[in-house]
């Protein structure tokens, strides 16, 4: 996974306009897993979601985010859970809520 970025607007307002994943952490912990298809919905706009509180307040924690540009974000999606289920025996905190 790419560097982390401060969760802030300006830093978001530079995300990718593209398909990809994206992970959100609150400090130092993966509090949830995404994924943007692409189209209408890219990195950008799914990150601007949370950021607004349109994704629930967990999400709201969030202090960094890191992003990956994929062509099959659903299918890559899934394995960063699975991969996070495998360590953890749980999924992230807001991918749980």
């Amino acid at each position: 996974m790419a560097k982390q970025f401060p969760f802030t607007g300006a830093l978001i307002a530079a995300a990718p306009q593209e398909a990809g994943v994206y992970l959100l952490w609150q400090d130092g912990a993966v509090i949830y897993i995404g994924r943007a298809q692409g189209g209408n919905t890219t990195i950008r706009s799914r990150l601007l979601d949370h950021f607004s509180g349109r994704e629930g307040a967990c999400t709201r924690a969030t202090t960094h985010y890191s992003w990956e540009l994929v062509h099959g974000p659903a299918a890559r999606e899934a394995q960063l859970l699975e991969e996070h289920r495998a360590k953890f025996q749980r999924p992230p905190r807001c991918n749980a809520a």
